[in-house]
């Protein structure tokens, strides 16, 4: 019997963009960027992910304290002698003025034209690339969307600087609006889990529209694993911080221990896999986005058996979600 392509050398289409994503894409944010986290240390966690089929990298450019893109354009340049610009697919942000991403839940933002132009071309400098595969507005509403912006968008697109242009937002009416304008973006980075079942209309619909849909947070922040019994890591002690900081993260956290419970039952692969399975499974989701700091959770993940997840053992996902221990999606 053949064996399956692993998942990370599988391709999903992208939604109308035509671009071929890897199921896992790597997150270059969080602790990953941090400086207290050695810069080699997140080299190797690119260059293993590369070296085992991923090419999407997810990045932005105020992500760790503004250090994760200048961070991930030294790691790259030597790669890209064995794994040619081309066969990546690079996706930054801009719009978010501050250092990170939702700790305090009062982000300031800029959305203008001038802004997302000098932010765009700021994260090609840092990245040391001539251009983005997508670029993405960080936390936009569709209260920021304006014919300025969209005519902007369009110039760097023109000049070659960008190829595609999404949302990255947590906000449900955003992704309706999305939906009822599907002409005004290629592509949407949302967060989706097994405690936010309730995201699957929409990401039915965004579908539809031809729109393509990337997944974060797929483990809930780390709520849908088991505790750790000890803290041996400072990437761990500055996770928990996030969880307890982050106010979606607070939310996730309140309504996670039932959906936990359940991940824990799945016997068929590790909770993490579980997890990746349940988005991945998804028609309408070409890929689940991993942030790590770790080249043996990234291997785990990359291990996923996406068909595993079947029968009495998903519907107890479903099941925990129904009982109401899902957290709403706003």
């Amino acid at each position: 019997m053949v064996q399956a392509l692993p998942l990370a050398r599988q391709r999903r289409v992208l939604g109308r963009t035509g671009l071929q994503v890897s199921p896992i894409g790597l997150g270059c944010s969080g602790f990953w960027g941090h400086r207290r986290f050695a810069e080699g240390a997140a080299a190797a966690v690119v260059e293993h992910a590369l070296a085992q089929g991923v090419n999407l990298l997810d990045t932005g450019h105020n992500y760790s304290g503004f250090h994760a893109e200048p961070r991930l354009g030294r790691i790259l340049r030597p790669l890209l002698a064995r794994f040619p610009r081309e066969s990546l697919v690079v996706s930054s942000k801009g719009g978010t003025l501050t250092g990170q991403a939702g700790i305090s839940g009062a982000e300031q933002r800029d959305f203008s034209a001038a802004a997302i132009t000098a932010s765009c071309e700021a994260s090609l400098r840092n990245l040391g690339l001539d251009y983005l595969d997508i670029y993405q507005l960080h936390g936009a509403s569709e209260h920021d969307i304006n014919d300025e912006l969209l005519a902007a968008l369009q110039r760097l697109r023109e000049r070659g600087l960008i190829r595609h242009t999404g949302i990255n937002t947590h906000s449900a009416s955003t992704l309706r609006w999305m939906i009822e304008h599907p002409e005004a973006f290629d592509v949407v980075l949302l967060d989706y889990n097994a405690l936010q079942q309730d995201r699957e209309p929409l990401i039915d619909q965004l579908q539809a529209a031809g729109i393509g849909v990337l997944a974060g947070t797929v483990l809930a922040q780390g709520h849908l694993l088991p505790a750790r019994p000890r803290l041996p890591r400072l990437a761990d002690a500055w996770y928990l911080a996030r969880t307890w900081l982050k106010p979606s993260s607070r939310a996730l956290m309140h309504s996670a221990r039932a959906m936990r419970r359940a991940v824990a039952s799945v016997h068929s692969q590790h909770p993490a896999q579980t997890a990746f399975a349940y988005v991945l499974q998804h028609p309408g989701v070409a890929s689940g986005i991993l942030g790590t700091t770790r080249v043996s959770s990234l291997d785990q993940v990359l291990r996923t058996h996406v068909q595993a997840l079947q029968g009495a053992e998903r519907q107890r996902l479903v099941a925990a979600f129904g009982d109401g221990s899902g957290s709403p999606s706003h």
